[in-house]
């Protein structure tokens, strides 16, 4: 789908010193409650971090960006952007809007593409944007934009009568929302397999009718919920890092995928950061090194 090229090596250390913001919780079963407070994105740690800012829309991210959304908005069949790859809505009625960005082995750059992609959407076609955070071992959005834990996904999926508004934090500054891991994230895999798991990401798709879903998975080869997601969604960015993801792997990962959902685009993300591999090198056993990998976050990050 184009050229990704990451910026920067501070993403894990501005995590580290992210500054948390009071997001009120409420009882998930209850399906009632206030809605959690809006926060400020910050553009100068974001940019620090080299993620996409609306104040520099010249940049080279921005114009690759604008690329991939290019060809992602026809292959959703929306509105504007040139002849349609497929169906504007899905059977049912349901709109084409949920996209999963994933990628062969961790370290390949999917949580900065996703978040990336769900900013330039935001920001440069005004479109509502819902950024979730499906990677349950390792959830990383909410710690990028300095959030403290809240609830999330894997509560919206325990509670079918809670309002998905009740679980998303809203930006102020564009039509951007984030729906973090939630409580109790690690149930996410056994919750997909449920009718829940459907219903929900039939929920988000009708709540986000006139928007796009972008939720950050788990690498393919190291969590079972990246597939159950993928049967999930309309689209799939699959994120393969330049000279660096073997052929081997990213093809079996890329097949896995296949099987589940046709719809399946490459990104090619360039050029890994002196140091940047360390967070996730230890994803061999990806959920149960995430929870020691946390303390070690400042030592490098996925980009």
């Amino acid at each position: 789908m184009g050229v990704v090229e990451k910026a920067g090596g501070l993403f894990a250390a501005e995590l580290a010193a992210g500054r948390p913001a009071s997001v009120p919780r409420e009882d998930a079963d209850s399906g009632g409650g206030a809605r959690p407070e809006a926060f400020d994105l910050d553009f100068e740690a974001l940019a620090r971090q080299g993620f996409y800012t609306p104040e520099d829309r010249s940049s080279r991210l921005s114009l690759e960006l604008r690329a991939v959304k290019r060809r992602l908005l026809r292959r959703l069949g929306r509105a504007g952007a040139g002849r349609a790859r497929g169906p504007a809505r899905r059977g049912g009625g349901r709109r084409r809007n949920l996209v999963l960005v994933a990628s062969t082995r961790a370290g390949e750059g999917k949580t900065f593409c996703a978040a990336n992609l769900a900013l330039s959407l935001a920001f440069e076609e005004a479109v509502p944007v819902l950024l979730v955070d499906g990677d349950a071992p390792r959830p990383k959005l909410r710690g990028l934009f300095g959030l403290a834990p809240t609830l999330g996904l894997a509560d919206l999926l325990r509670a079918p009568t809670l309002e998905p508004d009740l679980v998303c934090l809203k930006a102020r500054q564009a039509p951007l929302a984030l729906m973090p891991e939630g409580e109790d994230a690690q149930e996410i895999a056994a919750l997909l397999e449920t009718p829940a798991g459907e219903q929900t990401f039939a929920r988000l798709s009708a709540a986000y009718a006139a928007g796009i879903v972008v939720i950050d998975a788990p690498p393919v080869l190291a969590a079972a919920e990246t597939l159950a997601l993928a049967r999930l969604v309309d689209e799939v960015v699959f994120v393969v890092e330049a000279d660096a993801t073997g052929a081997p792997a990213a093809g079996a990962a890329l097949d896995e995928l296949l099987d589940v959902n046709p719809n399946v685009s490459l990104l090619l993300n360039r050029c890994l950061i002196a140091g940047a591999a360390s967070y996730y090198e230890a994803y061999g056993d990806y959920g149960e090194a995430g929870q020691a990998a946390g303390a070690k976050e400042g030592e490098g990050s996925e980009r």
